[in-house]
């Protein structure tokens, strides 16, 4: 709490053209906001002002915070907007809604990590109230941030929704403070227990005393982590009635999602973690259930504790922030793991087959989805894919791996970016020497480039893609059989026509040579072979019909395939 005297100066503006000038000053916060408002009956186009005066006694000076305006000077409505400007909060106890507790987290967020504080706590606690309140121009700029946003889609001006804004504030610290003066907030102190706490106010369901009761608990942390400690300590002391057991779970779990909602407050139950990939897997595993997962044996205790009270169905609140953050950090362009990405495609992996089991309310199939799209592009920059490709000791390795790639990548236009390099790779001189002019029997390379191109066929290519990689992997092929001559090589050997020709289906039947043009290719000199005067006078003298059978039920086989 500020150190200090406090009193309170009120401020006058008889109208618009006059000065401010001091009409009082009062000890009592309550009393010289209500002579202000009687000053200004008495003054229909006047302005009234009350300020806050405390001495700090380090720099031995004042320091001054507005609490309160009314008037025409600072309130007149401009002539475009006309309306009263509702706000969806009307009174203090609006202000503990989720959404309302958002708001104030997004606008006031640096006040709150640097006080290490929640909007729950500061709702509850005087002294964190007035912490706020004398700070400086922090409230006053929150307020403005809210009232713009306000306006911009609402029907009334700016200062309307200020003017709403402060008189709400004002009344939410004036109960507080009114509450702290009267002792009519409970110290957790006075009960001997979290469960003893609950026991007390469940029966006249005061869940602001509780709320008060529990922020003069954390008060006396001064850390995310030590309050997130406290609250799982109180997660293994419940009462045994169910009603009050699961009004005392929801109370923790409102407070622990509200510190996780910050970055720090997550930070702090993640723990220490090396590489983004480690914190996006110890996120799943909380996410999933898994307390006993060895991503989580290094973090704090508090992980492993919420991670079992989510699984058993409690702390619905903190699981939504856990999926959130887990979905935000998926979409970063960080590397999950930059020095290896072979290890960052299995993790993706298997996060992508946990999370898709887990999936549900708070981590839907099309944010997952999105999510590991983006993550695929990650893998896809050609720096990444540099690296990814830089200890192979060949093209047929690269090619190899820019294919196992496909089955960790999501996203249409990420299977199009990756069809893209394995097309670049194919088209390369070093490629081709390779297939082409290479060490081994073409027809070896020929059955890899097969194996390949089915590979390709096989994937969730978009189809333009996956046609133009087949018809790649058989160009490719067509080489091969032109430098070597394989196909001339067998149709003209020294065996009996039907048995070259049955050597030529089978290079196509048993996808020894790619689809395509190089198919097409030996199931025409097949063709032709049986169609000769050779070929025929053979199949006349094939009386048991072994042979033509055979050479029938190739032909038969890709005729079906070809249909």
């Amino acid at each position: 709490m500020p150190s200090g005297k406090v009193h309170y100066e009120i401020f006058v503006k008889k109208h618009r053209k006059a000065g401010w000038s001091l009409a009082e000053a009062r000890p009592d916060r309550e009393d010289a906001i209500e002579y202000a408002r009687t000053l200004l009956q008495n003054l229909p186009t006047g302005s009234v002002r009350v300020s806050k005066e405390r001495f700090d006694e380090g720099s031995r000076t004042f320091r001054s915070t507005t609490i309160f305006e009314e008037g025409a000077e600072r309130f007149a409505v401009d002539e475009d907007k006309t309306g009263d400007g509702s706000l969806p909060c009307v009174s203090p106890d609006d202000l503990t809604n989720a959404s309302a507790r958002d708001t104030m987290r997004r606008v006031l967020s640096e006040w709150f990590v640097r006080k290490q504080l929640t909007p729950m706590e500061l709702m509850h606690c005087p002294d964190h109230a007035e912490d706020l309140e004398s700070g400086g121009t922090e409230l006053q700029h929150a307020i403005q941030k809210v009232a713009v946003a306000s306006a911009r889609d609402g029907d009334s001006t700016v200062h309307a929704y200020v003017k709403q804004l402060n008189d709400l504030t004002q009344q939410a610290f004036d109960r507080i403070y009114k509450d702290g003066k009267t002792k009519n907030l409970p110290r957790f102190s006075d009960y001997k227990s979290y469960s003893a706490l609950i026991d007390a106010f469940v029966p006249k369901q005061s869940l602001y005393k509780i709320r008060a009761a529990l922020s003069d608990r954390l008060a006396d942390e001064r850390s995310y982590g030590k309050k997130l400690r406290v609250l799982m300590e109180f997660a293994g002391d419940l009462p045994a009635d169910p009603a009050a057991r699961a009004l005392a779970l929801e109370q923790l779990d409102m407070f622990a999602s509200e510190i996780l909602d910050f970055d720090s407050g997550l930070s702090a139950i993640i723990g220490s973690v090396d590489e983004l990939g480690d914190e996006v897997q110890r996120l799943a595993d909380m996410f999933d259930g898994s307390a006993n997962a060895e991503s989580l044996s290094g973090a704090p205790a508090e992980a492993r504790t919420l991670t079992g009270l989510m699984k058993d169905g409690n702390f619905s609140a903190c699981r939504a922030v856990i999926a959130a953050a887990l979905l935000e950090r998926l979409r970063r362009p960080r590397r999950l793991r930059p020095a290896d990405v072979m290890a960052e495609v299995k993790l993706a992996r298997k996060l992508a087959q946990k999370l898709v089991v887990a999936q549900g309310p708070d981590l839907s199939a099309e944010s997952l989805q999105d999510a590991f799209a983006k993550r695929s592009a990650r893998l896809l920059t050609p720096e990444t894919i540099g690296d990814f490709l830089e200890k192979c000791d060949s093209t047929d390795q690269e090619i190899d791996q820019l294919l196992a790639l496909e089955e960790n990548i999501v996203g249409e236009q990420n299977k199009r970016k990756l069809a893209g390099y394995i097309r670049a790779t194919l088209g390369t001189h070093k490629t081709e020497s390779w297939f082409v002019s290479g060490e081994g029997r073409p027809v070896d390379r020929l059955h890899r480039l097969t194996a390949f191109q089915n590979r390709a066929l096989s994937g969730n290519y978009p189809a333009e893609d996956k046609a133009s990689l087949s018809d790649a992997f058989d160009g490719l092929g067509m080489k091969i059989i032109e430098r070597s001559n394989l196909l001339e090589t067998i149709a003209s050997g020294s065996q009996p026509v039907l048995d070259r020709a049955a050597s030529l289906l089978k290079l196509v039947t048993c996808q020894a040579i790619p689809a395509g043009k190089c198919a097409a290719a030996a199931q025409q000199k097949a063709v032709r072979l049986i169609r000769s005067d050779a070929g025929l006078e053979e199949a006349r003298a094939d009386t048991d019909r072994e042979k033509l059978s055979g050479i029938e039920q190739m032909l038969k086989s890709l005729a079906k395939d070809a249909a």
